[in-house]
């Protein structure tokens, strides 16, 4: 039996396979977040919310009191990067749960105390982020990233590959590529695909403009108009930004005369979300630069072909033509030609869902992320 402890900003729902897989193996498992999310699912595991040390709250106040106000995310980027938790909380936490293994999620400031404490206790540590495997060689030269690289560990585990045919990528020293996890949730039967003759699509990431949703509409206004589709978009909504976007796409969507086509929700439960990946024929995400998203394994998870972006950190899982396709980042034009020849042509939609369910149960289960971390 191992006791493993993960380290991270919040309590991921990727984590949740990954937490059902120690917990069956037989392994104990402990997670500390520095803050928790708006919608998060604790069945499995209630992680413990450490939050931030006295004095770097007292630093944050005194920042906006005295130099200037900040945004909401001016705020949650300084915290994330900046922010060092209650040292000796952290240690009485770890000293008492005495780990075999500490898996500590980016390289912040956060963790550089996580380490200090597995270094002196022996402790086996391994830091996970969403950089890729095959990287630009540039990318940890600056004397600042590579002080940072010397005070957390050395071993890094990442589910993102990257391309090796990208000019000036090489693959990054003591990395592993360690896939998401994903459970097989549906494996659905043909029939079961277009019901009603109409092809329903669906999307799920925040309301932000990165995930270029207004420019998923309009890829989509053609086949939305002629009533051959309905679209499905589901999101996080939770601070003044994300909901003053919401807001905004349902009034373009309303200017548009596709309300009825188009339906907008927000803040729903895992469980609900699954309810909408078996009740959907195609997955698409349309946003740019992606670093990584889980979205798109747990619509393979449920029979669901996958449409997005060839900059989506995860594309690494999308097998084009095969599972799904991947189309030119920001490219609207790329985008309506890749989903308009999956809703034309229907039959592909219940063949690469398929497809994308076999690679869920052959490549991404507990199994293969075991094998990479003993590795490491």
């Amino acid at each position: 039996m191992m006791r493993v402890l993960y380290v991270a900003p919040r309590f991921h729902t990727n984590q949740i396979p990954i937490i059902r897989g120690w917990v069956k193996n037989g392994d104990q498992v402990l997670f500390i977040s520095q803050f928790s999310g708006a919608v998060e699912d604790y069945t499995d595991l209630q992680p413990v919310v450490l939050g931030y040390s006295k004095l770097f709250e007292w630093s944050m106040y005194l920042y906006k009191k005295a130099v200037r106000r900040l945004s909401e995310k001016q705020e949650f980027d300084i915290r994330i990067k900046a922010g060092f938790p209650p040292f000796f909380r952290l240690l009485h936490i770890i000293s008492g749960f005495s780990p075999d293994l500490v898996i500590m999620r980016e390289r912040s400031l956060y963790n550089i105390p996580v380490y200090l404490i597995c270094r002196v206790r022996h402790i086996k540590s391994i830091l996970y982020n969403q950089s890729p495997l095959w990287d630009h060689a540039k990318r940890d030269q600056g004397l600042g990233h590579k002080i940072l690289m010397a005070m957390l560990p050395r071993q890094r585990m990442t589910p993102v590959y990257g391309n090796p045919d990208d000019d000036g990528c090489v693959l990054m020293k003591n990395s592993c590529f360690v896939p998401f996890v994903a459970e097989p949730f549906l494996e659905r039967a043909e029939e079961t695909y277009c019901q009603d003759g109409k092809i329903r699509l669906l999307c799920v990431g925040r309301y932000e403009k990165r995930k270029r949703l207004f420019m998923l509409v309009k890829a989509l206004q053609e086949f939305l108009s002629q009533g051959r589709i309905i679209l499905e978009i589901t999101g996080e909504a939770v601070d003044g930004e994300q909901k003053a976007y919401l807001a905004a796409l349902q009034k373009h969507i309303d200017e548009m005369g596709l309300s009825s086509q188009v339906k907008l929700r927000k803040n729903l439960s895992r469980r609900q979300v699954f309810d909408l990946y078996c009740k959907a024929d195609i997955f698409i995400l349309p946003s740019t630069r992606e670093r990584a998203s889980i979205a798109q394994l747990e619509a393979m998870s449920c029979s669901l072909p996958v449409i997005c972006s060839d900059t989506n950190g995860s594309a690494c899982y999308v097998r084009h033509g095969i599972n799904g396709y991947l189309f030119q980042d920001d490219s609207e034009e790329d985008l309506r030609a890749k989903a308009g020849y999956l809703i034309s042509h229907p039959d592909l939609i219940s063949q690469m869902g398929h497809a994308g369910y076999q690679m869920v149960k052959e490549q991404y289960s507990f199994a293969n992320y075991y094998h990479g971390v003993r590795s490491l």
